[in-house]
């Protein structure tokens, strides 16, 4: 199996194993964008040479015994209207065409900064999350890479469509009506809307302050666990944020869901059904 096809649970375990190193994976991944993105058009921003560089500073640091973040060195994308200090944040808009913030989202700081991730770039969406298919977006319109005669939904398509088409392991996306749960199901990778206030917004440009959340597109279930307890957790940033105490989500994962009821309201099936 190749590298890129691995899940970051995966990836994780054969770093640890020492089968994999930073650089290995980094590489493996930007080589992928540099087969791939033409035709899928998921990034708006790529970093190819910051990504390079990263990875091998984190390299350094692992060997020489540095604490860093549990998950340091595995590279993610991230939408692009979540603020990056010193890189391009758009929302795939002419008129933030040049715009570099100051700052870094708390998610961005949590994931970049803290766990010590590699940024692989800022991925591509429609205009200001307004839209379902990544059509609207003004730099190019990203293609489903399961068939790229097809949209992969959106607004969060290009973060859907880069997890699909293995140019990142894993990616951040936002909701505010489906912007997360749409293009994954379209693109057949796992995503997530987490619950209001679960998730910091601060640095996240909104389309509805009042409904989105920003959360995990993921190749499986645990992969979209593991990275929601990374970014989940209350922010005096944000005054939506839910005050209450970071949990491990990986926890809640049983082996099947033998015995598990779902209910659904008769009236989601109207008056034929």
């Amino acid at each position: 199996m190749e590298i890129t096809e691995l899940t970051v649970h995966e990836l994780k375990e054969k770093l640890d194993k020492k089968e994999l190193t930073v650089t290995g994976i980094t590489k493996a991944y930007i080589d992928r964008i540099k087969e791939k993105e033409k035709d899928v058009e998921a990034f708006v921003t790529t970093l190819i040479d910051e990504a390079t560089d990263k990875s091998k500073e984190i390299e350094e640091k692992l060997k020489n015994g540095e604490r860093l973040g549990t998950y340091a060195g595995i590279p993610i994308g991230l939408k692009d209207n979540m603020c990056t200090k010193g890189i391009k944040t758009t929302c795939s808009s002419k008129m933030l065409e040049n715009f570099i913030c100051p700052y870094d989202g708390t998610v961005v700081d949590r994931l970049i900064n803290k766990e010590n991730m590699i940024d692989l770039g800022k991925l591509n969406m429609d205009e200001f999350a307004m839209g379902s298919s990544t059509e609207t977006s003004y730099f190019k319109k990203t293609k489903n890479p399961w068939n790229l005669s097809k949209v992969p939904g959106g607004s969060s398509g290009g973060s859907a469509a880069a997890v699909a088409a293995n140019m990142v392991p894993w990616a951040l996306g936002s909701d505010t009506g489906g912007s997360i749960r749409q293009p994954a199901s379209l693109c057949g990778v796992v995503g997530l809307k987490p619950t209001y206030g679960l998730v910091s917004r601060y640095g996240l440009v909104a389309f509805a302050s009042s409904l989105d959340q920003i959360g995990p597109i993921t190749k499986d279930v645990k992969d979209s666990a593991i990275l929601l307890s990374l970014i989940a957790g209350h922010d005096e940033k944000d005054t939506t944020s839910i005050d209450m105490q970071k949990k491990d989500y990986t926890k809640a994962l049983k082996n099947d869901v033998k015995g598990l009821k779902i209910g659904v309201p008769k009236e989601f099936f109207g008056e034929r059904n």
